[in-house]
């Protein structure tokens, strides 16, 4: 009689060795169980870290109203700064054209009058430019004397002496000074 064996050679060598057959599922068994593992060990690492960027996206907003108000607050306490810089500097020349109008007028010797009076104002010194009208050169001269023995008065320039006749048919001198003016304080 003939054997005639239909079973595949693959079966026979399963029948033969069955523990390769428990090996072979036991290690793909195990690679799932591990390839599992790490990746839910993965996914639990990525939802923990959109929590924790989540919390630092609320934390950030948080801060940036913070940061909005500070920056709010340095702009008005910047504004503040720079009106209070302004009204001291009012505060320190409010009174240096009253001081400065009653030291033209002590150095106005007699017979001088003034037409008009320019200032150009600086931090230590004011610069004058002004015309006036003299009964005569003397009185000019005595004009010029005074602004140069001055402390407060620097640099005096004359320039454009004219004569003029007055209503009454006097001789007048008009005359224009630039001159420096130290800037004082009130005392």
């Amino acid at each position: 009689m003939t054997k005639i064996n239909l079973i595949p050679k693959e079966a026979i060598i399963k029948e033969d060795y069955p523990e390769l057959t428990i090996l072979a599922v036991s290690c793909i068994a195990l690679l799932i169980i591990v390839l599992g593992y790490s990746y839910t060990l993965k996914v639990k690492k990525r939802i923990a870290l959109k929590r924790e960027i989540e919390a630092v996206q609320n934390e950030l907003a948080q801060l940036q109203t913070t940061i909005d108000q500070i920056a709010r607050l340095k702009a008005q306490k910047d504004a503040l700064n720079t009106k209070k810089t302004a009204l001291e500097g009012l505060i320190k020349t409010r009174l240096v054209y009253p001081i400065l109008m009653e030291d033209v007028v002590k150095i106005l010797p007699a017979g001088t009058w003034l037409l008009n009076l320019n200032t150009k104002t600086g931090d230590p010194s004011t610069l004058l430019t002004f015309n006036a009208t003299a009964y005569d050169n003397y009185i000019i001269a005595d004009l010029l004397q005074a602004l140069e023995d001055s402390q407060i008065f620097k640099n005096p320039e004359i320039s454009g002496i004219t004569s003029a006749a007055s209503d009454k048919g006097a001789s007048l001198k008009q005359f224009s000074i630039n001159v420096n003016y130290i800037n004082q304080e009130w005392k």
